[in-house]
């Protein structure tokens, strides 16, 4: 871990605010802040190349500060605080390297299961990973959120989801890209019924829905990303959330074929011949 960019980042943070409170936040908590900071910056772990993005406001910052009963002032003159015991901050900075470890280790030890095709759900729900993904924390184990989807057959596909993409998400152009699949020895293979289109980045949490109709009985997968971009490097803040994942198949249903072979016959009737009465002889 590298001291010298921690201490730089957080000169940015000492020399904005003002000292409104001159109350210092306790260690411990200073730790979980710090800690969430760098987790909402799309960092999970310290070293040399890694910054607080050079944010010009502790502003931006607000809503994590105060989530733990804080302010911006307080926090501001915490800062401050701990920075003239060195010794001090140097525990809370050991403490936040070894928070965001752990939870770099927790993620690695999931990331088989959650890209590992599952079976389907009880509800007949196909969707084959985790149903929560905050992509500062989950881009180590899946960057763009890709999926891998086998068709079971012929029929329509449903897949819905939620995304909520921060203003503050600095991925270009994110979108999700959704389409059927099918390997024919190319590069990109074969690619059918796709939907292309872009996140709102409002903050908002928006329904997604696509009903993908499946009638190449060449396709063998459903696939896609959820969080494509046009980044050129992974050195960017990502700050999107996706959950309530759902993929349903309906199977396809055969068209009744209209010609006469097929139409219900009429039911048949004997003819039944007129009985002559004769009326008897008395």
């Amino acid at each position: 871990m590298n001291r010298y960019f921690f201490w730089l980042n957080l000169s940015i943070l000492l020399a904005l605010g003002s000292c409104r409170n001159n109350s210092v936040i306790p260690e411990n908590n200073m730790v979980k802040i710090l800690t969430k900071i760098y987790i909402t910056d799309g960092v999970t772990f310290i070293n040399a190349h890694s910054q607080l993005y050079g944010h010009d406001t502790i502003a931006y910052y607000e809503p994590i500060i105060e989530s733990f009963g804080y302010t911006t002032a307080q926090f501001d003159s915490s800062i401050k605080y701990y920075s003239k015991r060195t010794e001090r901050f140097d525990v809370i900075f050991d403490k936040v390297v070894t928070e965001l470890s752990r939870l770099q280790d927790k993620q690695n030890e999931k990331s088989d299961e959650n890209t590992t095709i599952s079976e389907p759900s009880a509800d007949g729900n196909l969707w084959p990973l985790k149903n929560r993904w905050e992509m500062a924390i989950d881009y180590t184990i899946n960057p763009s959120l890709g999926f891998d989807i086998p068709v079971i057959g012929l029929g329509d596909y449903m897949i819905s989801f939620d995304a909520q993409v921060f203003p503050e998400d600095e991925a270009l152009n994110v979108r999700y890209y959704i389409f059927f699949y099918c390997d024919n020895k190319t590069p990109v293979g074969i690619r059918e019924n796709s939907v292309l289109a872009t996140y709102i980045k409002d903050g908002q949490v928006h329904k997604y829905s696509h009903i993908f109709k499946l009638e190449n009985p060449e396709i063998t997968h459903l696939k896609g990303w959820l969080y494509d971009h046009g980044n050129s490097d992974d050195k960017f803040m990502r700050k999107a959330i996706f959950s309530n994942f759902k993929v349903y198949y309906t199977p396809k249903t055969e068209d009744f074929p209209k010609n006469e072979k097929h139409l219900p016959k009429e039911p048949k009737f004997k003819e039944v011949k007129k009985i002559k009465v004769v009326e008897a002889e008395r």
